[in-house]
């Protein structure tokens, strides 16, 4: 089941939240819980245990004992946090069983955390996180090294952040930017970096006219914020240029988007969107546009 929309109205039911129980997993689970309670949503916690990669000389009984201890540990996280979800436990890699249980619980939100300095390539088990992006037909909000904040008492959004490429997905994630907006009656910024080359290349005052005004319009009047919405342009690299307005900034919640049929190649890890996930001060929501052909 999708995130239900309306111009301004956006929730979520039932949400996956994958863990290695990890420090990196307890933080995504603290946001899990908070979005989870605030919207009256199904929390589903998730773990793949895959004994091969621990030593490739593994025994039965070891590969057993490691198998029923992943299992005891994911049952005691349910129960430490009185979780009521139905306990998604799979002998495997991620990747094989990620998707089934997307399907059928009807998840329309993912919660992950990722580790320390290796950021997202130590996601869960190796590769996952890229799996995860390129995957997952839902929003992923992703819990990155830098977020310090724990939302105990439920989560709200009240400084949110929409960084946008003004792609023709940027509308779809831009109504989730919006909903958190107007329920928290909470500060929304939307932002346009104009790359370098493109400066260059074009007139800059137009670049930047062009890009206000098509910012401008993606909050439709119907949307009914409770403040008036800010424009933020600048011009250089789009990951730095957004990286230090979101340090200097701390918005609660980074929005981007990602077009239906976006495929991460093998320089994912030198792109904006992995970039800012490492590097936010915040969790960042991940929103594929599901919408379009």
């Amino acid at each position: 089941m999708q995130a239900l929309q309306t111009a301004t109205d956006i929730t979520f039911k039932n949400i996956l939240c994958l863990t290695d129980f990890s420090e990196a997993s307890e933080a995504a689970l603290a946001y899990g819980l908070g979005i989870a309670k605030h919207f009256g949503a199904q929390l589903y916690p998730a773990h793949a245990c895959n004994p091969e990669i621990v030593a490739e000389a593994t025994t039965a009984d070891v590969f057993e004992k490691i198998l029923e201890n992943s299992r005891q540990r994911l049952e005691k996280l349910a129960l430490d946090n009185k979780i009521t979800g139905q306990i998604l436990f799979s002998h495997g890699p991620v990747e094989n069983v990620f998707p089934g249980w997307v399907e059928q619980h009807g998840i329309d939100l993912v919660v992950v955390g990722t580790h320390g300095r290796r950021g997202l390539q130590r996601l869960l088990l190796g590769s996952t996180a890229e799996f995860i992006f390129r995957n997952a037909t839902c929003p992923v909000l992703t819990v990155g090294p830098h977020v310090a904040v724990r939302p105990y008492n439920g989560f709200i959004a009240e400084n949110i952040l929409f960084p946008t490429d003004l792609g023709g997905h940027a509308e779809f994630a831009a109504s989730y930017a919006i909903s958190f907006a107007h329920e928290s009656r909470g500060r929304l910024t939307l932002m346009h970096v104009v790359p370098l080359e493109t400066a260059y290349q074009r007139d800059r005052r137009e670049l930047i006219a062009a890009a206000v005004s098509k910012l401008g319009k993606m909050v439709p009047s119907s949307a009914g914020l409770w403040r008036e919405p800010e424009v933020v342009v600048e011009v250089g690299d789009p990951a730095l240029e957004v990286q230090g307005y979101a340090a200097k900034e701390r918005p609660d919640l980074i929005v981007l988007g990602l077009p239906r049929r976006k495929e991460f190649s093998a320089h994912f890890r030198t792109g904006v969107t992995y970039k800012l996930v490492c590097s936010a001060p915040c969790p960042v929501l991940t929103v594929r546009d599901m919408t379009a052909e």
